[in-house]
């Protein structure tokens, strides 16, 4: 069964995918897989190149990742854009690693854009993974090291989370102890075998 972990930024789906890999499951990060896309080379990069010349690109010949970024969370057009870029190396990438773990009866898949683009239908189940906007904000200012108004504007450039919860199979409120989160995975995973 493929299961997709997804969450507004900050929520902690990272930490979610984490601690199901500790329980011993196949976590496949679509994060990771985005950053392989922008590899120097790659497809992804050369378009990204073409379109933006110099200026996307960093003093160590890589992507410039904060450029990126600020087209991202601040220009629709441009973000719609780069993630026609994007996408569907991702999903070509989310199919292969399944692929290699279909002998599995759960294997979790963290995209952070489930719904925003309509992934969901390419899983089984979907795990909401919610926290308040406060405590995103805080997280996303100690962890990415950016400003109240910055990690405001990306947690802003989202869907709703209440939203996202009408969307999600099942929801894990994130805004207590690591321990917590655990326990409700545990849950919630407990729970996704007995469907089966």
């Amino acid at each position: 069964m493929r299961i997709a972990i997804t969450g507004s930024i900050g929520s902690g789906k990272s930490e979610a995918g984490k601690i199901l890999k500790e329980f011993g499951y196949t976590v496949i990060d679509t994060d990771e897989l985005a950053h392989r896309t922008l590899a120097r080379g790659s497809d992804v990069f050369t378009s990204i190149v073409h379109e933006y010349g110099n200026n996307a690109i960093g003093v160590d010949g890589n992507l410039d990742r904060r450029f990126l970024a600020d087209l991202i969370f601040t220009d629709p057009q441009e973000k719609k854009k780069i993630e026609g870029w994007m996408h569907p190396v991702i999903w070509r990438m989310v199919d292969e690693e399944c692929e290699k773990h279909r002998q599995e009866d759960l294997v979790f898949v963290e995209v952070p854009l489930l719904y925003e683009t309509g992934s969901q239908t390419r899983f089984d189940r979907s795990i909401l993974i919610l926290t308040t906007q406060k405590t995103a904000i805080e997280r996303l200012m100690r962890h990415r090291k950016i400003s109240q108004a910055e990690a405001k504007r990306r947690w802003k450039s989202q869907m709703d989370p209440k939203l996202k919860a009408t969307f999600a199979d099942e929801v894990i409120r994130n805004d207590k102890s690591l321990e917590e989160l655990k326990q409700n995975l545990h849950k919630v995973v407990e729970k996704l075998k007995k469907s089966k």
